[in-house]
């Protein structure tokens, strides 16, 4: 705290630290709470009057003030106010006006001690958490209690069935489930490698969704080439022994390039999901046929390309090269996060034009957004590993 200090330097940091939730975190361990306020601000008699009488004008403040005598040089022996001394919490909160923040703390601790006392340590450390729930907790613990009670119940968040409990309702507390169901859950009962909430507790999840395109008018499901399906259906899709009816598959990150990708001969086009494509790493059947990714000319498609290879070695890229690239130079954007990361899984070639473009050897932070490359040069490309049909 900087010295000297007035009443309202003192409110001012005690408030913001308390918003801050330092005093309520661990609130007994902290008291009683003496706060110094130094020495008076310079020599003079009217400005040290001044500043005591700050402090005895300040209601708030006078029942918590320690007084110390001094000899001063000029003014002889006086009493001036050396310390705030705030013995309790309370005595903290009713000065900040905080009681009943106080009170509400204090109540919900006592809830979670009678609920479940494995919660009452993250109570202590998370009372801000506890202000933000507020009315919710008693509905927040019961539907705790039934999580607790039904591990791994395979049920849609949706089907829990329990008085003014809804779907949003447990969505919006989520995190905070997360943190109590790590502490009272069995091991056995959390899958620990999973991010999402409802595969981490054994709930149903909303399905992760892979839409591709079929580019061969033979290969269409009663008139449908536009399909998105539930991403354990599309590992599915073909068997590991039935010959299959797909020879290539393109892999494109843009929806508007996939949409307008050229109709091609036993082919098909997969919308691209950036880094988000573990639900393929079980896909058989995609490591039997000619996968093609093209990805935009920065940083992060080289950064995926690799991701992707790292998990179908055989892949090769499209479009990501120095031809294409130098000829659109017209085109040319900037990527606004670029990556710097090493990279293990490129060839040759491609490695050489990522370092060029992380290392900024060409102009800074470029990037060829792959819907700017013109689509005869698109055209010619495909042409070269697959049969167009247009």
């Amino acid at each position: 705290m900087k010295q000297p200090s007035t009443p309202q330097d003192i409110r001012k940091t005690l408030l913001s630290r308390w918003e801050k939730g330092t005093y309520l975190k661990g609130k007994d361990e902290k008291f009683p709470l003496r706060i110094s306020l130094g020495r008076p601000p310079g020599d003079g008699f009217d400005a040290i009057r001044s500043w005591i009488t700050e402090f005895q004008s300040d209601e708030r403040i006078t029942p918590c003030l320690q007084w110390k005598e001094i000899q001063h040089r000029t003014f002889g022996r006086n009493s001036i106010p050396h310390a705030l001394l705030f013995e309790t919490i309370d005595d903290l909160a009713r000065y900040l006006g905080k009681t009943r923040e106080l009170k509400t703390v204090t109540q919900a601790l006592a809830l979670l001690a009678k609920h479940e006392q494995q919660l009452v340590p993250w109570g202590t450390s998370h009372p801000l958490e506890l202000l933000r729930i507020g009315d919710d907790l008693e509905k927040l613990l019961t539907l705790h209690r039934w999580m607790n009670r039904h591990p791994s119940s395979g049920l849609y968040l949706r089907q829990i069935d329990l008085p003014g409990i809804d779907t949003k309702f447990t969505e919006r507390y989520t995190g905070v489930l997360s943190a109590w169901l790590d502490l009272t859950l069995e091991a056995d009962d959390l899958n620990t490698s999973a991010t999402r909430f409802a595969e981490r507790y054994g709930f149903k999840g909303k399905p992760e969704l892979i839409r591709f395109r079929f580019l061969d008018p033979d290969l269409e499901w009663r008139g449908c080439s536009d399909i998105s399906i539930p991403a354990e259906q599309f590992v599915q899709l073909f068997s590991e022994t039935e010959e299959l009816p797909v020879s290539h598959v393109f892999v494109v990150e843009n929806d508007i390039s996939a949409l307008s990708f050229p109709r091609a001969e036993k082919s098909m086009v997969l919308f691209g999901r950036g880094y988000s494509f573990d639900s393929l790493r079980d896909c058989l059947w995609l490591k039997r046929v000619k996968l093609i990714y093209w990805g935009d000319l920065d940083t992060h498609g080289f950064r995926i390309l690799d991701q992707f290879r790292s998990i179908f070695p055989h892949t090769e890229s499209v479009l990501m090269d120095w031809k294409t690239l130098r000829d659109h130079e017209s085109s040319w954007g900037e990527e606004p996060k670029p990556t710097q990361v090493d990279l293990h899984h490129l060839t040759k070639e491609e490695l050489d034009l990522y370092d060029e473009l992380r290392f900024n050897r060409i102009r800074k932070n470029l990037r060829l957004e792959q819907e700017f490359i013109r689509y005869s040069h698109v055209y010619r490309s495909i042409g070269q590993i697959a049969f167009c049909l247009e």
